[in-house]
């Protein structure tokens, strides 16, 4: 939808040809084995999005960032299981966790190597006067306005 309109969830990506590059992604994860669940469908610059579960550890699509509405449902065996797997990934910019439980997200947020970590939103979520930069190949490090890192 319209991204200036605040009654839209997602947006159009940034040119059609990164539409088109995610489809290809989740085309070939699927190929490597992934169960799409909805989305990967591209109208133009427009990309529904997209569930996969089952996704090969060894996947491109598992292990880089991908900047588009696409999600990997993973499951894990324990809380400390989920922290290793997130933290297995050499790209980190944001997290996103969602639970009822407020002392394990705060306690994830704390172990995550992630720039920021969202709890019940969504990654893509960034509050200006905070600072932002993620960790491993993914950042060239922090940046934000001064008195956030003070």
């Amino acid at each position: 939808g319209d991204p200036l309109d605040e009654r839209t969830d997602v947006g159009p990506m940034i040119t059609q040809e990164a539409a088109a590059a995610t489809q290809a992604k989740v085309d070939t994860a699927v190929a490597q084995g992934a169960v799409l669940l909805c989305g990967n469908t591209a109208t133009g610059s427009l990309y529904a999005p997209t569930v996969l579960e089952d996704v090969p550890a060894t996947c491109s699509i598992r292990q880089e960032e991908v900047f588009a509405p696409v999600v990997v449902l993973q499951p894990f065996t324990s809380f400390e299981d989920a922290i290793e797997q997130a933290n297995a990934i050499d790209y980190s910019l944001h997290a996103g966790i969602f639970t009822s439980r407020l002392d394990r997200a705060l306690t994830a947020a704390r172990l995550l190597e992630a720039g920021g970590v969202m709890i019940n939103d969504s990654s893509d979520y960034r509050f200006d006067a905070m600072p932002f930069g993620g960790f491993k190949y993914g950042s060239m490090g922090r940046e934000g306005v001064r008195f956030a890192f003070e």
